[in-house]
């Protein structure tokens, strides 16, 4: 008796280490930002970078992002994750842009905030996804065309702090 409950579960553990398991976080090709800038109240005027983040504290500092989605025949997904860090309320609001930002944008001269297309709760840590707390368009038709779109990432609480790494992590769309 004991040798064979012994060997099924050896069995039973070899074939659960050869199984395949499908992560169906995400399908499609991941697209990152081809821009980033994080844009202070107040100034300094920053350079374009890979490096930013969304802060309130003293000043307030939001970031525009900019999308180049390529021709996709399904739906294009919005998501956020892998922070390098997050503090404060760790909540982000996203907004679609009037335009495609640019590197001389600063806090008074920048692309009208649009549509509020949702709100994402950053981990403690800030690796791993974001929870969406608020979808009001996260999710929508993608385009048949080569598209550039524009967001802006703004601080939900009274005092946050969550940077990230455009080439590696923040906000991404996957198109499927």
């Amino acid at each position: 008796m004991k040798f064979t409950l012994i060997a099924t579960i050896s069995i039973l553990s070899t074939l659960a280490s050869g199984m395949t398991v499908l992560d169906i976080s995400r399908r499609g090709p991941v697209i990152r930002p081809s821009f980033g800038k994080m844009v202070w109240e107040g100034g300094p005027v920053t350079e374009p970078m890979n490096a930013i983040g969304v802060y309130r504290g003293a000043k307030t500092a939001v970031v525009l992002l900019g999308f180049i989605l390529p021709a996709c025949t399904g739906h294009c997904t919005i998501s956020f994750s892998d922070a390098i860090f997050a503090a404060g309320s760790r909540k982000l609001q996203l907004f679609t842009t009037g335009r495609y930002p640019s590197r001389w944008d600063d806090w008074d001269h920048r692309p009208y905030r649009d549509i509020h297309k949702g709100t994402f709760l950053v981990p403690v840590t800030g690796l791993g996804p974001a929870i969406v707390e608020e979808d009001f368009g996260l999710t929508f038709q993608c385009s048949s065309n080569i598209t550039n779109r524009g967001f802006e990432v703004v601080p939900v609480g009274g005092t946050d702090y969550v940077p990230w790494d455009i080439t590696r992590g923040g906000l991404s769309i996957t198109c499927s």
